[in-house]
């Protein structure tokens, strides 16, 4: 019997919906989420470990921004290109939280912004080649 289903045989077979370069689109929208959710929090919480621990308050929105780039980075999900993929899903995350540091902070400087665009490109990368090679391992059977 020959289905008449309005799905292609992608589809029906079960893979992901990907953009033209390769990148799965419904993992680097759940990544976006996530490192938007891990800036906001860190963001939230920076004034109460600046009033703890001075020192780690001026260097606390930075580890927040590496954790958070490296936490949605990291699940690639199937894509072919996972340092693309984490570099973008990095970069989303740090785009739509930026619209909130220039509201919230008039001392957002103009250098500022490429230098974190580069750290979460750079990050991004890095966690969404680590998450593939930890994931073919995992499927593989093989010990980390």
């Amino acid at each position: 019997m020959v289905s008449r289903s309005g799905a292609g045989p992608v589809a029906r077979a079960g893979t992901r919906v990907t953009m033209s370069g390769g990148i799965d689109t419904k993992a680097c929208g759940r990544g976006i989420w996530r490192g938007f959710a891990v800036l906001v929090i860190g963001a939230l919480l920076q004034p109460v470990a600046a009033a703890v621990a001075p020192p780690v308050g001026a260097i606390f929105l930075l580890i927040t921004a590496v954790a958070a780039f490296g936490f949605a980075g990291f699940r690639t999900g199937d894509t072919h290109r996972p340092i693309l993929q984490g570099a973008v899903t990095a970069l989303g995350s740090y785009v739509l939280v930026l619209p909130l540091s220039f509201l919230t902070s008039a001392l957002v400087g103009p250098q500022q912004v490429p230098a974190t665009a580069a750290v979460a490109v750079a990050v991004g990368g890095l966690a969404g080649f680590t998450g593939h090679v930890v994931r073919a391992r995992g499927e593989r059977g093989e010990k980390a």
